[in-house]
């Protein structure tokens, strides 16, 4: 196939790039790894005419620097397959900050098509774009889009049929910066330099302006000349000297006023939101807000989420009773008490996670999520972490799993590092079925404020760790620009589906892992005999500490299963405890098993992701020992706390 014919979708983080896909594409798609990496490839195919088309859905990234995981996957990619059409997909609402990236394609010597996406939501907003003028002085076409709507996708095959690369434009930059590029550039072409076939072709002009911005794979690619790098450095050290700071961020302004430069006369803007968000990420006002929010959402979850819960429990204790008549009495503890208590125990708080997932898929697809980040920017870097550990640490309240590979944006290893290992302690949805577990038993009138405590602890925990982590790793921070998307109407067909997403892989947990956890648990403390049981023998070894927080042998056992999939500590629970579990614990030990259940050691799965995330046995060593030893000396500081104050 001609090059020309494969198509490389490329943007910024959520500007619909996926949505288009999808409709270029239909059905006809299929999902593998980039070489080398766990990352997620896609590829897709059409037909336009005669033509057949591939299209590559390259990572969501804010900029070509090879300094983070996806940059350096879509940025090599582009490098490598120069003959490729691109397709630039804007965020129109946010037009300003997306065209950061077109500028670096055009200095990279890619002419691409732009594409308008989410040009419904920008007019809505009042922002309205001249596509002919910005053509103009782009020199690229440029396709108006809406992948929600359907707007534009028929004209924009139109155009890939149709398109043929032409030279880029030339973006001039300040004479300061202007004359240092083609020192650079004279040196290049001046002195015989032996480097890669790749960046022989790569426009001079690009190689110059990433050595001024210390591009780590550029820098590397000449390292083997120190004379030439240390030129650079010494012309980087006479540039800071007169603009009094750094050239990397020297360069970043004068790509965002070239952006402002090129929107004058193409675009009329409305400032209305810009006033409500001044409320929204106001360092008292926002945290009201978000305070209220958080306590609305979590009273939602456990009121609604009670309801359909006792519907599931009443299920289950039918089906037990039923199955309990006409099973032969072989079978019928392994079944009932066994596999069902385990399974049902569990699946009895799903509607829980179902609505915490629903709750906060609503406040991202409103936008919402977005200025929380920008809200807690200035509280995560005094603690070591970037504004960008947010959205990580957000995907914590789903899964730990896919929040660990979340942080491959972020580009300071130092920053990266440490949210993947704090990461773990937010609560999982896993997580939030022992917290509902408990606030059923022993909190049923104040679950929104046990939960908030349970989380508040937490959270100050992480920001401890976080803290101390920075105080001796070594590394610089980066700096983050906030893209704030517009308020947006929950699209209620995209929320169901990233709720279902977010939520499934329970369902699956319970089936297999629970499922086949529950009936190893019913035999271990029924054999050899129900009083003299091998849990019992292990819980009893762990008894020596844990009976410092209050727990006895069955509550240590249970945390032990909890290291296979944190549901087991509740089907443990629900197998131990076969009545009231009221009469054989105290509100205290439920809030001090509760608290060690979230901070303790993270599940299998958890753990095989930091590892391949880190590529360090180090640090995932490091990472299981934190968190026990924090789990352990927090049950046993608030145990013997509650116990002085009376409760």
């Amino acid at each position: 196939m001609d090059e020309k014919n494969i198509i490389a979708l490329l943007g910024q983080p959520n500007v619909g790039k996926t949505t288009l896909f999808n409709h270029l594409t239909g059905m006809k798609q299929r999902i593998g790894n980039w070489p080398g990496v766990t990352v997620e490839k896609k590829e897709g195919f059409f037909k336009k005419n005669s033509e057949s088309y591939i299209v590559v859905d390259l990572p969501g990234i804010y900029s070509l620097m090879s300094d983070s995981i996806d940059q350096k996957i879509a940025r090599d990619y582009l490098i490598e397959n120069n003959e490729i059409t691109v397709i630039d997909v804007i965020d129109t609402p946010n037009i300003n900050r997306n065209l950061y990236l077109t500028i670096q394609l055009l200095d990279l010597g890619i002419s691409p098509i732009l594409c308008l996406n989410l040009i419904d939501e920008a007019e809505k907003f009042g922002i309205f774009i001249n596509d002919q003028k910005l053509s103009e002085k782009l020199g690229v076409p440029v396709i108006r889009t809406s992948g929600r709507h359907k707007i534009g996708i028929d004209n924009l095959k139109e155009t890939i049929y149709k398109y043929k690369a032409g030279e880029p434009v030339k973006i001039t930059y300040s004479p300061l910066l202007e004359e240092n590029i083609e020192k650079i550039i004279n040196k290049l072409e001046n002195t015989q330099y032996n480097i890669s076939e790749t960046y022989e072709r790569l426009p001079k002009r690009w190689i110059a302006i990433s050595l001024l911005e210390k591009d780590p794979d550029v820098v590397n690619e000449f390292s083997k000349y120190p004379e030439f790098i240390k030129y650079v450095k010494d012309m980087k050290l006479e540039i800071e000297d007169e603009i009094k700071h750094d050239v990397e961020s020297y360069i970043v302004e004068q790509r965002y006023k070239k952006c402002d430069e090129i929107l004058a006369g193409v675009m009329v803007n409305s400032e209305l939101y810009e006033d409500i968000d001044t409320i929204v990420i106001h360092p008292i006002y926002g945290f009201m807000i978000f305070a209220v929010v958080l306590y609305t959402m979590y009273n939602f979850v456990f009121g609604v989420g009670d309801i359909f819960a006792g519907f599931i429990g009443t299920f289950f204790e039918i089906l037990g009773n039923y199955l309990m008549t006409i099973l032969p009495q072989s079978l019928s503890g392994v079944i009932v008490d066994g596999l069902l208590a385990g399974v049902g125990g569990v699946l009895e708080f799903f509607p829980i996670v179902f609505l915490i997932m629903f709750s906060l898929s609503i406040l991202e697809d409103t936008g919402y999520l977005s200025r929380v980040t920008a809200l807690t920017h200035s509280i995560m870097s005094k603690i070591g972490l970037s504004g960008k550990s947010f959205i990580p640490l957000i995907t914590g309240f789903g899964c730990s799993v896919p929040a660990l590979m979340g942080t491959r944006f972020i580009s300071s290893h130092k920053e990266r590092l440490i949210t993947l290992l704090v990461t773990p302690l937010v609560p999982c949805s896993a997580r939030f079925v022992i917290i509902g577990f408990f606030a059923s038993f022993f909190f049923i009138e104040h679950a929104a404020l046990f939960t908030l405590s349970i989380l508040a602890i937490t959270f100050a925990l992480l920001f401890l760790v976080s803290y101390v982590l920075s105080k001796f790793m070594k590394g610089e921070s980066e700096e983050y620009i906030f893209e704030l998307p517009p308020y947006r109407i929950p699209d209620w067909d995209n929320i169901i589906k990233m709720t279902w997403e977010k939520s499934k892989e329970f369902l699956k947990k319970a089936g297999t892992v629970i499922a086949a956890g529950s009936i190893l648990f019913y035999g271990l403390v029924n054999y050899p005999s129900p009083d003299a049981n091998y849990a019992a023998v292990v819980g009893k070894i762990l008894e020596h500490v844990t009976i410092y927080m209050g727990l006895d042998w069955r509550a240590a056992i249970s945390l032990v299963f909890g290291i296979f999939a944190k549901e087991l500590v509740v089907s443990s629970f629900s197998i131990l405890y076969p009545e009231n579990i009221s009469a054989a614990f105290s509100p205290l030990k439920a809030f001090v098993l509760t608290l060690v259940s979230v901070l303790y050691i993270p599940c299998l799965a958890t753990l095989a992701t930091l590892y391949l995330e880190t590529r360090s046995l180090k640090w995932t060593a490091f990472g299981i020992g934190y968190n026990l030893a924090l789990a352990t000396v927090v049950g046993i500081i608030t145990y013997n706390l509650g116990t002085l104050l009376g409760f």
